[in-house]
Formats: C-alpha cells, sequence, structure tokens
C-alpha cells in the first residue's frame, strides 16, 4: 500500500511543478443597447512557478506574443462581440498551462409595466 501511494505521487509531481495562473481585469464586459461589440483594453496577470517561456494566444484568434514567465505587464487591447477566451501555453505549440475568460455581456433595461390605476383587485 506505502508503495502504491509513492508511484501515485511521483505520477502526479510533473504536474504539480508547471502550476500558473492567469487573470483577466476587467473579468466582464457590458454592451450598451445599440452596441455591438465591446472595445476594451484588458490586463492580464499571469504568474508561473518557473520562468520559462510561454506565449498568450486569443482562441479563434491566433498568438498575441509570447514572454518570459517574470513578465508579468501583459495588455492586450480587444473588441469584440462574444466572450474572449485566452490562453497561455507553454513556448509556441506546447501545452496550455492556464486560461482565462473575458465574458461580454449585453446590458437589458428592466421594463416596468404601469397600470395607471386602471387595474382590478
Amino acid at each position: 500500500m506505502k508503495r502504491a501511494i509513492q508511484i501515485l505521487f511521483l505520477t502526479l509531481l510533473p504536474g504539480l511543478a508547471m502550476a500558473a495562473e492567469l487573470r483577466a481585469t476587467p473579468s466582464m464586459c457590458a454592451l450598451d443597447e445599440g452596441e455591438s461589440q465591446c472595445s476594451v483594453l484588458v490586463k492580464l496577470a499571469f504568474e508561473a512557478d518557473d520562468k520559462a517561456r510561454y506565449c498568450l494566444s486569443i482562441i479563434g484568434q491566433g498568438r498575441v506574443r509570447c514572454f518570459w514567465g517574470d513578465n508579468d505587464d501583459l495588455k492586450v487591447y480587444v473588441s469584440s462581440a462574444g466572450d474572449i477566451h485566452f490562453k497561455v501555453t507553454v513556448n509556441e505549440n506546447g501545452q496550455s498551462v492556464a486560461n482565462a475568460v473575458l465574458k461580454v455581456a449585453q446590458y437589458q433595461p428592466k421594463r416596468h409595466r404601469r397600470r395607471y390605476g386602471w387595474g382590478l383587485l
């Protein structure tokens, strides 16, 4: 039993070594009535355990730029009608290590129904 736990721990260890996190600020963009696209400057905060080379991509639009793991100044101007998914990979063609989403929402004001006193009790 002890040997099985050691083997399980050793197989999970490589996955633990590549811990990374990506956060987008702002995380949501609201469209007013009549607007068709959200255009905003997004600041991406990326944290990794190592100083390897990473690449930032927007899913469906391609690679934005590559950088080293100690770079925390990632700013991207985006314009889209739908949600924008950011992905960080190791090198240009490597494994995906972190994801973030900028949600795009359509603002719909609530319309109140008025009866003007004509309603029956």
